[in-house]
């Protein structure tokens, strides 16, 4: 119980070290000025924290003449508007005002960019400011076109060096009296999720048809609620010490990708209060992410939930899981499944015509669907191979294998008994200089029946979902920094717990809700684990298609990881 309350602290304790140093943000005297109905204004973008209070005293003005130049801050200031300062007439604002002027090849290389006809003067003021995220399909000139202004007013209002615009970048538009955007527009310009012909701001124009979702981006003003949902058993006399320790390391992660700049929230739930007391709670109803439960049989409610409202919902140790992701296309499955283990294994062996590979299958009842899965992986790979029983595989290879062309053998197997036989056979010849590589899946190497020193005789080659190099200087740093916060060792739960928060925590800071569709534009190598996420269409879920590959070396008894 201490040990909980510690990790509560821990999570709590950032905010109050905040809340303790809070100061309110300094305000910095706009440069942009604009001209409205011969008076001028500063055209100022409120940041966040930045009060009604703290933006008058900056400009010298009273508070009732902010909010006569802006009525629709009577509900409050929004980081990230634009507002109105008012700086006095027009005569008395030139000797002061600021105002870019293009360069003169960019105005040479635009001339039939000047849209509104106008030069920017007195006769046209600017009379308001909008926000502009810029889509995948479109530039300056599109946008400049679209909101009736020229390409150097873009430029210019924006500081931008070139007229080369990322996508996902919001720039503003400064909109002038007396004209209109394009007049095929629909909507109302700036209008929030819209483009000014009213469609989905990220509606494809090649296929207006084609449902898109809109996708936002997260800031320190709406950062990535998470909803984590474990298992813990607080309140019984021994709570769940695994899934403490997924929780101390996600906890760590959390704090990681803070001070890189990441901005979160993490709710923890324990799933023992119930989901229906979960799904109630008004916090959870925000979140942005949720990782867990753990098993299969308790994610029905929150995979509902997860459909309905169209957030990732993580799977972060379950195999058995996996099925889920073929109904559900929020669903985020990161153990590796024993199909992507085959995949993963066939395409390891880096075949060659020459190579002699063999595949060792047991006649064990229920084994039938493991062993398709690796002939299949083989075929799609390309690799001829021959199928081998136990009882001949040593003289099959102790005939073929050679020092400079090794025979490769695959065990085609997970049950305990024959495959923990097949290496003690292999491992005899082994011990003689038969030189061989062999290969199997992670489940056949925990086994406590397999002799460690055998892995090492014949060069066992595993794709692991899991595995921690302990060689690795990072995973080095995080077994001392979790050893000097928490007093324990590191299990297998503290370092799944990391890499699952690390990973989506990044992707979401990189790709915003855009993860759910673009997640394969985002792989990642962490402590103990890799991500690859695919899928096999639009209307499924995720899976993770990396392994770890773990390769036992006679050499020098290390174990590596491969490429």
């Amino acid at each position: 119980m201490k040990r909980i309350l510690f990790l509560l602290w821990l999570a709590v304790s950032p905010l109050m070290a905040a809340a303790q140093s809070y100061q309110t943000p300094e305000v910095q005297v706009s440069s942009e000025k604009a001209n409205i109905g011969g008076k001028v204004y500063y055209v100022h973008k409120v940041l966040a924290k930045q009060t009604v209070f703290s933006i008058c005293k900056a400009y010298g003005i009273k508070s009732d003449e902010l909010a006569a130049a802006n009525p629709d801050i009577k509900d409050g200031l929004k980081a990230g508007s634009i507002i109105f300062i008012p700086a006095g007439t027009a005569q008395a604002a030139d000797s002061t005002s600021v105002k870019a002027e293009p360069d003169a090849a960019e105005t040479a290389a635009e001339p039939d960019e000047n849209v509104s006809g106008d030069d920017g003067g007195e006769a046209n003021p600017i009379s308001r400011v909008v926000e502009h995220r810029v889509r995948w399909y479109e530039s300056i000139k599109t946008i400049a076109r679209k909101y009736g202004v020229t390409v150097n007013d873009i430029i210019a209002y924006n500081g931008l060096d070139s007229q080369h615009l990322s996508s996902g970048k919001v720039i503003l538009i400064p909109l002038r009296d007396g004209v209109a955007p394009d007049d095929t527009a629909k909507g109302d310009v700036g209008e929030p999720g819209k483009d000014n012909e009213g469609k989905d701001e990220n509606e494809s124009p090649e296929d207006p048809m084609m449902p898109v979702r809109r996708h936002r981006w997260f800031s320190a003003e709406d950062p990535i609620d998470i909803a984590l949902i474990l298992p813990i058993n607080a309140t019984a006399g021994t709570p769940s010490a695994s899934f403490l320790n997924f929780y101390s390391g996600a906890l760590m992660a959390v704090e990681e990708q803070k001070e890189r700049g990441a901005h979160i929230v993490v709710n923890v739930y324990d799933l023992a209060q119930g989901s229906e007391s979960i799904l109630s709670d008004k916090k959870f109803a925000e979140s942005d992410l949720i990782v867990g439960p753990v098993e299969a049989s308790t994610m029905k409610a929150f995979l509902e939930y997860s459909d309905l409202k169209g957030i990732p919902f993580v799977s972060p140790l379950d195999h058995k899981a996996d099925s889920l992701a073929d109904t559900h296309p929020f669903f985020f499955q990161v153990p590796a499944s024993s199909n992507v283990q085959a995949q993963n294994l066939a395409g390891s062996l880096r075949f060659h015509p020459r190579d002699r590979v063999f595949l060792v299958h047991s006649n064990t009842t229920g084994e039938d669907e493991f062993l398709k899965q690796i002939e299949d992986a083989l075929m799609n790979a390309g690799i001829s191979y021959r199928k081998s029983t136990s009882s001949d595989i040593t003289s099959q290879v102790s005939s073929v294998s050679r020092s400079e062309n090794p025979a490769k053998i695959i065990i085609g197997s997970e049950n305990k008994v024959f495959a923990s036989e097949v290496i003690r056979l292999l491992n005899v010849i082994a011990k003689k200089n038969v030189p061989m590589e062999v290969y199997f899946t992670n489940r056949v190497r925990n086994y406590e029946t397999s002799d460690p020193e055998a892995l090492f005789n014949i060069a066992a080659h595993i794709p692991a979902p899991y595995f921690v190099d302990y060689s690795n200087p990072e995973d080095q740093s995080f077994v001392l920094r979790y050893r000097a916060l928490f007093s324990s060792e590191p299990d297998d739960f503290a370092f799944q717990g990391h890499d699952v928060l690390t990973y989506f925590i990044a992707a979401m800071t990189k790709l915003g809700t855009a993860i759910c569709d673009n997640a394969d534009s985002y792989p990642m190598q962490l402590l103990h684990c890799n991500f690859f996420f695919r899928r096999d269409n639009e209307k499924s879920g995720w899976r993770n298609h990396a392994t770890r590959n773990i390769v036992y070396s006679k050499e020098d008894y290390s174990i590596k990881l491969s490429k």
